[in-house]
């Protein structure tokens, strides 16, 4: 488990913070003795989780209320960053919706690539940039996710970007690893989060694995340095090793799509209608 100290430093800064996987991130951070730089745009969760962090483990919070949709929000990370001497870096925050394609809107489409690959671009460069030039080693953990593996239905511009996250994490995994700069790529299955619960999957007798945000982070961060590409929970792991080793691409599209479609496919019919 990666711990405070001498590789990683003592402050880690989470862009995504206040709830699901990024409230994860934050609570297992601070229980291996990390201060921790919330950046979110919903103030009053993130300031109840610093609290929250504050009474329950011996560390600093610091709490940056931003939009990372905004065109300098990796400029006011790094600003936050250096004033700490931050060098973990975990970036969760994504924009997701699931619905057809089709019926995102110009403004829908820029808010996923101004949060998912924009801001997340500038943020490792700038991080990358200034951790190399003070020689300083440091971590970098980028969230994905399984659907950026195989992309599924209803969910094809967040598959698109969270694709883009693992493939810039496995490029800069060989340049960076020289400078004693960890990067790895997360991509969480299924996990507990209000954001999940509240596109109301139809489940029926198919029931997905589904991890707890904490379970997810843990996991995250007992790999960096040791996998550049992780996916949490074993029944996942076996599942995407049988998808896309052993099962020709378009089966496992299938596959996956199949079950999109039996657990939002009723939505999208209701919706048309």
């Amino acid at each position: 488990m990666v711990s405070s100290g001498s590789r990683y430093g003592n402050w880690a800064l989470v862009a995504g913070a206040a709830e699901g996987i990024g409230e994860g991130f934050c609570r297992v951070l601070a229980s291996n003795g990390f201060n921790i730089i919330l950046v979110d745009c919903q103030v009053t969760a993130m300031h109840n989780l610093a609290l929250k962090i504050g009474k329950e483990f011996p560390v600093e919070t610091r709490e940056i209320h931003l939009d990372l949709a905004v065109a300098d929000a990796a400029d006011q990370c790094m600003k936050a960053a250096i004033s700490a001497d931050c060098r973990l870096m975990v970036y969760v925050a994504a924009t997701s919706r699931v619905c057809r394609f089709t019926d995102l809107g110009p403004s829908e489409l820029d808010g996923f690539l101004a949060v998912n690959t924009r801001t997340l671009l500038h943020l490792v460069n700038g991080f990358s940039n200034r951790l190399i030039s003070e020689r300083k080693t440091g971590g970098i953990i980028l969230v994905s996710s399984l659907a950026g593996l195989i992309g599924p239905q209803y969910v094809a511009t967040y598959a698109a970007t969270k694709a883009f996250s693992i493939r810039l994490t496995e490029a800069l995994h060989e340049e960076l690893k020289d400078q004693g700069i960890d990067i790895s790529v997360c991509c969480a299955g299924t996990v507990s989060t209000p954001k999940y619960r509240s596109s109301n999957p139809d489940l029926g007798k198919m029931k997905p694995p589904v991890m707890q945000p904490e379970e997810v982070a843990a996991y995250a961060l007992r790999k960096l340095g040791k996998k550049t590409i992780c996916i949490p929970g074993l029944t996942n792991r076996l599942q995407y090793y049988f998808l896309l080793n052993l099962m020709p691409r378009r089966i496992a599209n299938r596959l996956v799509n199949n079950a999109m479609q039996k657990m939002y496919g009723s939505q999208m019919t209701n919706r048309k209608s």
